[in-house]
């Protein structure tokens, strides 16, 4: 059941040019947890604010939980939209201990146990007179979230909640954050620019490019079926080969593939494949061939380089074990690919 809904929202600031958000048209299921990836200036955080209630867009239609709170002129107060928010730099109130500061916001009556409550929920079960400076950027993060879920809001926005965690502590972070909000059933939206922020922690990503919405799907889907070349590289390496279709398969500068669906086209065209959909064999002369460039180690798999005669490059993932000392060469062969054609 969908309990917010976009449709052909735009949003263009007077000072630009360009449109921060172009026609962008999204549902999001009761629940989930949906992340709005992008490079900076795709329009991500432009669009929480929109939902949020903090910008107005100049065309389209916003509903939430059934009751549409932006189209045309009119507009729900951010106030009384129900939303929670947590900003990238958490926006604790300093002077005020980590329960004052869940408790700003809730009716009074029962607005101390509730904040309680949440601050357990969260994992802070004995630091309710701390302040914010007395605390780790995790545990502060936590008092943000604690104090934007606290008045049971239909729908959590974050805005880049991770980016203020060191790397050690990111992966673990991740892993609660996700824990909390679906043990209280909230439906989420987090922006974030670290594609693994958005495949560890949402159940959908919707991926922004300069204001346009490019493709919105589970995380495998859109590693492993992109829609745009775009799509495909923000996930990270993406090899290319240019190719000569035959009635058996396809010519490449590194060797030959045998594949009958090669007939289908009749002209050249590019295979494009990810580093861990090839392997890299034992003996020189097994389908594809390349020369040996550079070997990158990275504990859990090793990255090789390799050059054909005419200076193309691929990169192939294979296991931390391999050993390559000596060789000049190395031949490969692809499990799986792409086929598109090159104009």
């Amino acid at each position: 059941m969908s309990i917010l809904s976009l449709l052909h929202v735009t949003k263009k600031y007077h000072q630009e040019q360009e449109f921060a958000i172009n026609d962008v048209s999204f549902e999001v299921e009761e629940g989930e947890i949906l992340a709005l990836v992008g490079e900076s200036g795709s329009g991500k955080t432009t669009l929480l604010r929109l939902i949020a209630g903090l910008e107005h867009p100049d065309s389209g239609m916003i509903s939430l939980s059934g009751q549409i709170i932006v189209e045309g002129i009119k507009s729900v107060p951010a106030h009384e939209r129900k939303v929670g928010m947590v900003f990238q730099d958490y926006a604790l109130f300093p002077h005020l201990t980590i329960l004052e500061n869940v408790k700003f916001g809730l009716k009074k009556g029962d607005a101390d146990q509730k904040a309680k409550e949440t601050l357990k929920l969260v994992g802070l079960n004995e630091d309710f007179k701390k302040y914010p400076h007395q605390l780790s950027g995790g545990q502060q993060q936590r008092v943000a979230l604690a104090r934007a879920i606290a008045p049971n809001p239909k729908i959590l926005l974050m805005d880049e909640p991770f980016s203020n965690l060191d790397a050690l502590l990111k992966d673990q972070v991740r892993e609660e954050i996700r824990q909390i909000i679906k043990k209280t059933g909230i439906t989420a939206i987090f922006v974030t620019h670290d594609t693994k922020d958005a495949l560890s922690t949402a159940d959908r990503i919707a991926i922004l490019h300069k204001g346009y919405l490019q493709q919105i799907d589970i995380p495998k889907v859109l590693y492993e079926n992109p829609i745009n070349p775009y799509v495909a590289n923000f996930f990270g390496k993406r090899n290319e080969m240019t190719a000569i279709p035959s009635e058996e398969g396809f010519y490449t500068t590194f060797g030959f593939i045998n594949d009958p669906e090669a007939k289908k086209y009749t002209s050249k065209v590019k295979l494009l494949f990810r580093p861990e959909h090839g392997e890299v064999v034992q003996r020189v002369g097994q389908q594809l061939t390349g020369k040996i460039e550079k070997i990158s180690y990275f504990g859990s798999h090793q990255m090789v380089k390799l050059a054909d005669d005419e200076g193309n490059r691929v990169m192939i993932r294979t296991n931390p074990g391999r050993s390559f000392e000596g060789l000049e060469r190395a031949s490969f062969y692809l499990w799986k690919y792409d086929v598109e054609e090159a104009f």
